[in-house]
């Protein structure tokens, strides 16, 4: 059988086994514990080894198969498509993360609509589970020197290697880092020339500013840097996937059917409300660590400035002590707070949650670590020399609270005296190289040595001191031995966490770039200590010694670690001027700014309207440039850049997809009219004629309200006219009635050819003898015997019907026919001649002619009425 270590296993599993401390056999719930598991890991298609890792422990070595393999591969490759990450899945590192996600997801509730083991280490029907550890080249046998030899003797910082065995997040912490330290090389050297130049001399307005700008362009150029390493492997929008993991795993819930996938509540927005109703807490918070932080300040100046009695070295160390106790009895409360609310928010994925607990951490973070230089800054300094007069008082007050018959009344009442107080001008100074140099000492200290003397000391204790029971390892195979010892090893270790290195550095950030002036030469230090951060980091990762491996990660930014260089450079912005402007004169200029608490103070500012100047130009400036990078990134990219661009991918893809099923759904009509129309007839049109103003018709659209009064009144007035005509005319018909005989008929003619309509009578009587009769006149024309005249007719009628000005159908025109007027009735000339009237004596054409009368008598009213409405 080979070695464990050569059938290369995934993972190990490390469960709690109890043994029957009498039968020295395993409990009954321990193997009930055992058998669960494995049955749901071969279900699952998972294979397994069992090996002992310690008293009390099991560890089983697991293997996916490669057919549930690929198909989780290839669920994967679909998320990737869907939001345009190109990375294809072949890395050892890609293998081990989806197979961590396989073993984690929340398959046996449906949660999370994907398929999965649902392991939660530590918690729920999973209690028994202590850690779940990719399997990596940490576990070779190595020693301690061999590792350190080979990553110090490696000149090149490369992280190609990283990528590949643990993931994207923890390669992109060592580019940033390896950028970091390349920016910070520009710095020192302006850092190193103002040193110089000046003798010593900090506090320098040059280099604040050179300061401020150099961080807005590493800012910048570190975004563009980001999206360019993202492009080139192929991770580009996989947060999108981490994010949307829910919605992602429903819809590819069965991969190979269409998703029937519909977003059912509002859990985002409530999600939101709920991360509000933090801010009030943290609040609270930062009141309470801001206001004990003030009252050992309080406490370090009486003992420091104020004080001058006996064991005045050690009482100097209180302050710090309270300070070192306070603070993580502080943060335990402040963390279950915190992972109470992150609870309370529900979020639905580990990379939303994780964000959320470090934006909260950060806050905490920033008060510790920048508040003793702020209050130093802007309370100690600027206010402290106002203690002076009062210290009598001080000493009064103390003796009014503290009895003489005491012992240390003596000892509290031994103050200074005005002549001798002074305020220590080197107190931000010392602060600050504290926190570059002292600090950053104790923390590689803390970082890479004490985990190791804490590992040999407990591994002392257990077996020479406790003397606890120890694994028998005789009975391991000869050719895993060494390799299951490094595993063993590693169950008891934490586990890595990359966002702790990365606290670190932007904590480091923050202390250059807000009290950089402080001491020009700090970027110089920071790159010696950041050098050797790099290469310690990279040993701790793949030695083995420090942390468990870690389960590779896939991320697109450094983020919310960009937010919070982002936040700190805004603030350097508004504090390096400030303190620039307060104390770089140091002490031996005369004060010419009198106000209120400067006048003795360590402060130098000619004008409070320079000072605000200063901060907002200084401000302002950060703001534009950094807007400025902003823009470039997005507008100029690489060609990698532009190949993984996911808006012009997905309009392809889009487009690939929809243009063979949208088809318009209207229908067309061919319209023809059109087709004869030519460029030369279009181009014959009203050329626009320029006229004064005088002479324009104002076509200006009127409101709706004064159009509608409008044609209201045009209504009200055609109405009226037309009642108006209707009595005109029924009056005329009435008269007309009253002279007519009974056989005549009332019909509409006009005088001439351009007059109005008006009523008129017809006689139907004969009046014609036998003798007219048997001898009609042939010319058409009717002497003038003094009858009754036919009515008129209109030229144009007459020639509608094809009669001559002197002709009729039948026979002549009799004389005499009566019409109205407006004033009354009047017979019509007896002598007609040939062009004033046309004469028509048959009773059917007439009717005809009539009816044409009154029919144009009609289209004229509608075309009154037309106009009326225009």
């Amino acid at each position: 059988m080979l070695p464990i270590q050569e059938l290369q296993p995934d993972y190990y599993i490390a469960i709690d086994f109890e043994i029957d401390e009498k039968g020295h056999q395993p409990t009954s719930k321990s193997e009930a514990h055992l058998e669960k598991l494995l049955e749901l890991l071969y279900d699952k298609g998972f294979t397994a080894q069992i090996r002992p890792g310690d008293v009390s422990t099991l560890l089983i070595f697991i293997k996916l198969q490669s057919f549930k393999l690929i198909e989780l591969t290839e669920k994967d490759l679909i998320k990737n498509y869907e939001f345009g990450v190109t990375s294809k899945d072949n890395t050892f590192s890609a293998k081990l993360r989806i197979i961590y996600e396989y073993l984690v997801s929340n398959g046996n509730d449906q949660k999370d609509h994907v398929e999965g083991l649902g392991l939660t280490p530590g918690i729920g029907r999973w209690h028994f589970i202590k850690t779940i550890v990719p399997i990596t080249d940490a576990f070779d046998d190595t020693t301690l020197i061999e590792d350190l030899k080979i990553n110090f003797t490696q000149t090149s910082l490369s992280t190609n290697q990283i990528k590949k065995d643990y993931g994207v997040k923890i390669a992109l912490y060592f580019e940033f880092l390896k950028n970091y330290i390349f920016w910070l090389g520009g710095l020192s050297i302006f850092g190193i020339f103002t040193y110089f130049r000046k003798n010593g001399h900090v506090y320098s307005l040059t280099y604040t500013f050179i300061n401020l700008i150099w961080s807005t362009f590493f800012l910048g150029f570190w975004r563009k840097k980001q999206q360019y390493l993202v492009n080139s492997w192929g991770v580009q929008n996989c947060h999108s996937i981490d994010q949307y993991n829910e919605q992602l795993n429903q819809v590819n819930e069965k991969f190979e059917t269409k998703s029937t996938y519909f977003h059912k509540d509002n859990s985002s927005g409530i999600r939101f409300i709920k991360q509000l109703a933090f801010i009030p807490i943290a609040l609270v918070f930062t009141a309470i660590l801001v206001s004990y932080q003030l009252g050992c300040f309080v406490i370090e100046i009486f003992l420091t400035d104020i004080y001058d009695g006996p064991g005045k070295s050690l009482l100097t160390l209180l302050p710090t002590v309270l300070i070192c106790g306070f603070i993580p009895i502080l943060t335990i409360v402040y963390n279950f707070v915190a992972d109470f609310m992150i609870n309370l928010e529900d979020h639905q994925n580990q990379y939303r949650k994780n964000n959320s607990i470090l934006l909260k951490a950060f806050v905490l973070n920033f008060l510790t670590s920048y508040m003793p230089l702020i209050i130093t800054s802007f309370v100690y300094l600027p206010f402290a020399h106002l203690i002076q007069p009062h210290l009598g008082d001080i000493r009064n007050e103390i003796s009014s609270y503290v009895g003489e018959n005491r012992f240390y009344y003596k000892y509290l009442t031994k103050l200074k005296s005005q002549k001798e107080f002074q305020i220590n001008q080197k107190r931000l100074d010392s602060q600050f190289f504290y926190f570059i140099v002292t600090n950053q000492v104790l923390q590689l200290f803390l970082k890479y040595v004490l985990p190791i003397i804490i590992t040999t000391g407990m591994k002392f204790v257990n077996t020479t001191i406790l003397k606890k029971p120890q694994l028998q390892t005789k009975n391991d195979d000869v050719n895993e031995s060494i390799w299951l010892h490094n595993v063993r090893l590693s169950i008891n270790l934490p586990e890595y966490n990359v966002d702790d290195d990365f606290r670190s550095i932007i904590l480091q950030y923050g202390y250059l770039i807000m009290f950089g002036p402080v001491w020009p030469l700090a970027p110089l230090v920071s790159i010696i200590f950041n050098l050797l951060i790099f290469k310690l980091d990279m040993f701790k990762l793949l030695n083995g010694k420090y942390f468990k491996p870690p389960i590779p990660k896939r991320v697109d930014s450094i983020y919310p670690w960009n937010w919070a260089l982002y936040i700190l450079t805004w603030l350097g912005t508004i504090i390096s001027p400030i303190v620039t402007a307060f104390y770089r004169h140091g002490t031996k200029p005369p004060k010419t700014m009198g106000q209120f608490a400067f006048d003795k103070a360590s402060v130098h500012v000619s004008s409070s309207v320079y000072l605000i100047g200063l901060v907002f130009l200084t401000e302002h400036i950060f703001i534009i440039i950094n807007y400025v990078f902003y823009k470039f990134t997005n507008l100029f990219k690489s060609q990698i850049e532009w190949e993984n661009d996911f808006i012009d991918n997905d309009i392809k893809l889009r487009h690939d997809y929809y243009s063979d099923k949208v088809k318009p759904n209207f229908i067309i009509h061919e319209d023809k009219r059109w087709d004869n129309f030519t460029i030369e007839q279009a181009l014959k049109f009203n050329q626009p004629i320029a006229v004064s103003p005088d002479e324009v018709v104002d076509m200006s659209p009127k409101s709706e309200k004064q159009r509608e009064k409008q044609i209201e009144t045009k209504e009200k007035l055609l109405k009226q006219k037309e009642k108006e005509l209707a009595d005109l005319e029924l009056k005329q018909r009435r008269g007309l009635e009253k002279i007519k005989d009974p056989q005549d008929d009332i019909i509409v003619s006009k005088n001439d050819a351009n007059s109005e309509p008006k009523l008129a009578t017809i006689d139907n009587h004969p009046h014609v003898s036998e003798l007219d009769k048997t001898q009609p006149n042939k010319g058409g024309v009717v002497e003038n015997h003094g009858e009754i005249a036919q009515p008129f007719v209109p030229n144009n009628l007459a020639a509608k019907h094809n009669y001559s000005a002197n002709e009729t159908p039948d026979g002549p025109i009799h004389k005499g026919a009566t019409t109205a007027t407006s004033g009354g009735y009047s017979s019509s000339s007896s002598n007609l001649t040939k062009n004033s009237v046309n004469i028509i004596n048959d009773k059917n054409d007439y009717k005809k002619v009539a009816n044409n009368a009154e029919e144009e008598s009609s289209r004229k009213s509608k075309g009154l009425k037309k106009l009326f409405k225009k």
